[in-house]
């Protein structure tokens, strides 16, 4: 038969062609741990502004009347889990605890400056409030 009439691929076309479907899917897997890797952190940001963004919300929300804006308060464990008096949350695996202070007529009279500072591991988040407390 002669060479001319034969078709298919040669081995060189397919040991190239499978060189770039390799390649392709090596970087597809790359790809994929990468996104999940970047999930896992999003995720564990997502927690701690939940978790500071509640405390923040459950002090603001209470009373002006109440003894906790009477006087100043600095690293004061917050409970998060008013069912069993605990002052960690786990979440997936990670451990949450929260402190907070409360400065008394800070920056003006009758407004208390509220500080929540989320501790995962060794990231630490913080937010701000301020509570009228007249």
């Amino acid at each position: 038969m002669p060479k001319g009439n034969e078709k298919g691929f040669t081995l060189l076309e397919l040991l190239i062609a499978m060189s770039i479907l390799s390649v392709s899917i090596l970087g597809l897997a790359t790809m994929l741990s990468s996104g999940i890797g970047t999930d896992r952190f999003a995720h564990m940001i997502a927690v701690e502004g939940s978790v500071g963004s509640s405390v923040v919300e459950e002090i603001v929300a209470r009373d002006p009347s109440d003894p906790i804006f009477s006087s100043n308060i600095t690293g004061a464990a917050y409970d998060l889990d008013p069912d069993t008096a605990s002052t960690v949350r786990t979440v997936q695996g990670r451990t949450y605890s929260a402190t907070y202070s409360i400065s008394v007529n800070n920056p003006v009279s009758g407004v208390s400056k509220i500080d929540v500072t989320v501790i995962n591991g060794t990231r630490t988040v913080s937010f701000t409030a301020f509570k009228s407390t007249v």
